[in-house]
């Protein structure tokens, strides 16, 4: 991580790591993903807050962890905006009345049973919030590259795409 000043602030910030690629090359690699209209608008602004920051992060890479977090917050928060469309519950109240958000694997789980999401599927959205979990933590920040946060934002955009496309099962 460089530190920002008047003269480095719109350099490429290598992270240390070395080269970073073509400003060209970068753009395009966030900007080519797209997301199927049929996301609700709240998820979709979460999605483009992830491809900002992954964007951004070309001049000041904790800006690109920043938005491979926010990727992995669009699906948990799609799954969860997915159940809500459905009517199914999101939330659980405990012995104070409180409302608890419902857990992002409870949700995956509920929309898995109602057809929404295949068993192929399935698997990449465990390893999503696997990933989610991980990427938390410092120190892994350093593997993140260019390719594995274009990756993690196709993944995203796919996942959350074919999630709202399809029908509940009869």
């Amino acid at each position: 991580m460089k530190a920002i000043n008047h003269d480095n602030w719109l350099q490429a910030d290598s992270g240390g790591r070395g080269p970073v690629a073509d400003v060209r090359i970068w753009r395009q690699s966030f900007l080519s993903i797209r997301l199927n209209p049929a996301v609700p608008a709240d998820v979709a602004r979460l999605f483009e807050a992830a491809r900002g920051g992954m964007l951004y992060g070309y001049f000041f890479q904790p800006l690109l962890i920043t938005g491979v977090e926010q990727c992995y917050r669009a699906l948990e928060i799609g799954a969860r905006a997915r159940c809500a469309q459905l009517g199914l519950p999101v939330a659980c109240n405990d012995s104070h009345g409180k409302a608890h958000p419902l857990s992002f694997g409870h949700n995956l789980s509920v929309l898995a049973r109602q057809g929404l999401i295949q068993e192929a599927d399935l698997m990449l959205w465990r390893q999503a919030r696997e990933l989610r979990d991980w990427v938390a933590a410092p120190e892994h920040h350093a593997a993140l590259t260019m390719n594995h946060c274009a990756t993690a934002l196709t993944r995203a955009a796919e996942l959350l795409g074919r999630l709202f496309q399809v029908s509940p099962s009869a």
